[in-house]
């Protein structure tokens, strides 16, 4: 390890934060104008990803007054906090939010936010704690039930390699275009899935008439 690299400790380089236990009563089913989407585990991809058509809740802006808190940046990393003990599947694993002031965040996630020492940024912690070696670790010090579960202190402890500042400034500099494309290119293709899933049907129901179309 280069000499001005060094060990530390996950919580040396991010900002934590629990979600919100919302009640099952108080969350809608059906997207309403005005509704933050509920972030939850079924968000995330095994192995780390962000999964758009996840879990579907939303929660009235109206009733947020006291959630702000709760609301996820562009940036975030939220991390699956519980697991099934016979099917380990997701624990541990993260994915990064791409929009802002979209999503508000559901108990069982864990919000890891770059504090921004070290110039260390959201790509390097999101394949950080992805990786074998930090899951493998994480998952073994992981509170064990009929569910598993991983405590703050324990994701805070987590020990991790913090490279050097000027390292972390070139790696943002190649890295985080990248993200950036990702995010833009996942964008359209759920705007274009969306626009799919609402001419479909009336296309198929003759509602919108195509036979005068030359193709």
């Amino acid at each position: 390890m280069p000499d001005d690299w060094k060990i530390g400790n996950l919580e040396d380089v991010i900002k934590f934060y629990n979600g919100y236990a919302f009640k099952s009563k108080e969350l809608l089913n059906k997207q309403k104008k005005s509704c933050y989407a509920v972030f939850k585990q079924g968000h995330i991809k095994s192995g780390g990803g962000f999964i758009p058509t996840g879990t579907k809740s939303w929660f009235p802006k109206k009733k947020s007054e006291n959630l702000q808190k709760y609301i996820l940046c562009k940036g975030d990393i939220l991390m699956a906090m519980t697991d099934m003990k016979d099917n380990v599947a997701i624990l541990g694993n993260t994915a990064v939010m791409a929009v802002d002031n979209q999503y508000l965040l559901n108990q069982r996630v864990g919000l890891l936010r770059c504090n921004g020492k070290y110039e260390i940024s959201y790509p390097y912690i999101y394949l950080l704690t992805n990786s074998k070696d930090f899951l493998q670790d994480l998952r073994s010090r992981a509170n064990s039930g009929v569910q598993v579960n991983l405590s703050s202190a324990a994701i805070k402890e987590s020990s991790i390699i913090i490279p050097s500042r000027s390292t972390n400034i070139k790696f943002n500099q190649i890295v985080k275009p990248m993200f950036e494309i990702t995010f833009k290119n996942n964008m359209e293709i759920d705007r274009l899935s969306s626009l799919r899933d609402t001419l479909l049907p009336k296309l198929m129901s003759g509602e919108i008439d195509v036979s005068n179309i030359e193709i």
